[in-house]
């Protein structure tokens, strides 16, 4: 991906209103891409899967009123 050509103001604007629309749906796609670039494993045992997600559920809640308040 050429970083480059890539409008800041717009990218964020995105993200805000995916945030604003579902908050829940940004968790997934944030998960995704940790899947697909090997950062998570598809195929991790059980607890180890549930422990990242546990991790990334509690930030993302943590900072739930800074994300609104951005979006």
């Amino acid at each position: 991906m050429d970083l480059t050509n890539i409008d800041k103001s717009v990218l964020k604007s995105i993200i805000q209103e995916i945030i604003k629309e579902d908050p829940r749906l940004f968790k997934e796609i944030i998960k995704e891409i940790l899947v697909e670039n090997q950062v998570i494993a598809a195929e991790d045992p059980a607890e180890r899967r549930k422990r990242l997600e546990d991790i990334i559920d509690r930030n993302f809640d943590k900072y739930d009123t800074v994300f609104k308040k951005l979006a």
